[in-house]
This record gives C-alpha cells, sequence and structure tokens, in this order.
C-alpha cells in the first residue's frame, strides 16, 4: 500500500508528491512550520492526507513546545493551528483535522502535559487510521453497487495518494 503520510518514531514522513512520478522521495517533519510548508508546497495532496498531515503537524507542535503548563501548550498549539490553517483555505479536511487536534487538546486539560503531548499524537493516528478505514469501507460497499464493466470517471484526487494510503475511488 502506498503511504504517502506515516508516523515514524518521533517524526512525520511524507512522500514528496512534487516528484512523482520521477522520483519516490519521503521527507522526513519534525516542526509544524515544515508541515505547513509541505501542505503549502503541495507536497502532500489531497484533502483527506492533507487532514491527517495538518494533524501530526499539531501534534509536532505539542511535541516541541517548551510550555510548562497546560494554557502555556494550548497557545503554542492554537498557533500552530493557525499557521496550518493558513496553508490551504479550500481543503475541507484540514480544518475538520485541526479542529479535532483543538478539541482533543481542551478536552484533557486534567492530564499532565506529557500525558497530552502524548493523547495529541495518539489522535492523529487516530485520523491516519480512521482514514485508512474509511477508505477500506468505501470500496467494499461500491464494489457492490458498481456494475461488471462500468467505467467510473472520478473527481478530483481520488486514490491512494490523496488519502492516508488507500484511496476513496472504486
Amino acid at each position: 500500500m502506498i503511504s504517502p503520510v506515516r508516523w515514524a518514531g518521533d517524526h512525520l514522513v511524507l512522500l514528496d508528491q512534487t516528484l512523482l512520478p520521477r522520483e519516490e522521495v519521503e521527507r522526513v517533519y519534525l516542526r509544524w512550520e515544515d508541515v505547513a510548508e509541505a501542505i503549502r508546497s503541495l507536497v502532500v495532496r489531497g484533502a483527506p492526507a492533507i487532514g491527517v498531515a495538518a494533524a501530526f503537524g499539531v501534534a509536532l507542535a505539542a511535541r516541541r513546545s517548551a510550555a510548562t503548563t497546560f494554557d502555556g501548550l494550548v497557545a503554542d498549539l492554537e498557533t500552530a493551528i493557525k499557521g496550518l490553517a493558513a496553508t490551504r483555505p479550500t481543503a475541507v479536511n484540514l480544518f475538520w483535522a485541526l479542529e479535532r487536534m483543538r478539541r482533543t487538546a481542551l478536552g484533557h486539560r486534567d492530564l499532565p502535559l506529557e500525558a497530552l503531548r502524548a493523547r495529541l499524537l495518539a489522535e492523529a493516528q487516530a485520523t491516519l487510521d480512521e482514514d485508512v478505514a474509511a477508505n477500506h469501507a468505501m470500496g467494499e460497499y461500491g464494489v457492490a453497487l458498481v456494475p461488471a464493466g462500468a467505467r467510473i470517471l472520478t473527481h478530483c484526487n481520488a486514490g491512494a495518494l490523496a488519502t492516508a494510503g488507500y484511496g476513496t475511488a472504486l
């Protein structure tokens, strides 16, 4: 399976789609600012993939934050969320992923900061896992609806590169 977006230990890995199909290069991201630039410069494309990348961008902001209080961490997260939101104003998944990460942070005020950072990373990973599961489900349900020999024209980028890895095209 193609993995245009994945977490690897302590960093985000994105398949650089600006180089396809000539080269297959994965880039490593350690800072939310660099994830924002990757979204802006089309390294990552497709609304679902952008949303997942942005969620990991927020998790990276949490990991790199030097904040020692909940309010300080939330302020750092809000800076990252605003910066990531400015990258692609028409990408719907970007905004719901950022809002999901915001709600996760605000809903866990009682956690120690390190546990909250871990919770945000888990939430970002959940956005990826849920996207892949939804893509599989669409394919499974959709195959029963499409007659043998049918031709389907998809609108926009519906393949594996546009999502967390499987694609929404039937």
